[in-house]
């Protein structure tokens, strides 16, 4: 009998105990079960992004319609089955194509129905997280695909290293060059190189320099550029 009693003298006790850390959390307990991928200490969302558009084709492909695929490149060799595909792409028309796609794809652009036969072909850098958006891809008789990277827009978010950081302002704009990391599962961390150019920053605070500062995470908007894993911002956001 006093065994009985003792063990529901407890179960009470842990009843309210429940109860009262119920109550002292709000109006309920908050539990994170996931995320949006990103931990706010510059880790890259899950997914990147590339966009184009097919501008010129060979003469023979005039007309048609394509399939524009995007396989990941690893330490120089192209994945067998490519991570994302867009059918029945025209001339003129925007294609999306999303996935884990960094560090690098190979764009592999087909004639729709004729999937055997490669008919141009370019390599694209990608940074974890990143969404480039690449303007008037011209394919070449010879199957090499050309296109202005300077002009390809590029977001992306990461946080500001403390290497590197040579930033300077003038005439209400952001001169110099800072690092900035980003990292994700696959890639680890990767170093960017951003330009800074007569960048805008979405901060009215003074000194602008220090609304960047080292370990800041910032969201960069900018272009490519012709210098290995570099861009130059055209907009600073901070997170």
């Amino acid at each position: 009998m006093h065994t009985r009693t003792c063990s529901g003298t407890v179960k009470i006790y842990l009843f309210f105990l429940f109860i009262s850390l119920f109550a002292v959390s709000g109006c309920g307990l908050d539990v994170d079960f996931g995320g949006d991928g990103s931990d706010g200490n510059g880790t890259a969302a899950d997914e990147e992004a590339i966009e184009g558009t097919i501008k010129n084709v060979p003469s023979e492909h005039e007309g048609a319609s394509f399939v524009v695929k995007a396989c990941v490149v690893k330490d120089g060799i192209i994945e067998e089955n490519c991570r994302a595909t867009k059918e029945d792409v025209s001339e003129d028309k925007e294609f999306s194509l999303t996935g884990n796609l960094d560090p690098e794809v190979e764009l592999q652009i087909f004639k729709s129905g004729d999937e055997a036969s490669l008919i141009g072909s370019t390599r694209i850098d990608i940074f974890p997280g990143a969404k480039i958006e690449i303007e008037d891809l011209t394919i070449e008789a010879d199957g090499s695909i050309n296109y202005d990277r300077t002009e390809a827009d590029i977001t992306f978010s990461g946080k500001v290293s403390d290497k590197n950081h040579n930033c300077t302002e003038g005439n209400g704009n952001l001169d110099g060059r800072i690092d900035v990391t980003v990292s994700s599962e696959d890639s680890g961390t990767v170093t960017i190189t951003v330009r800074l150019d007569n960048t805008d920053i979405h901060r009215e605070d003074d000194p602008m320099c220090e609304q960047i500062a080292s370990g800041r995470d910032i969201v960069v908007d900018g272009k490519l550029t012709n210098e290995s894993k570099t861009v130059k911002a055209t907009i600073i956001e901070i997170k």
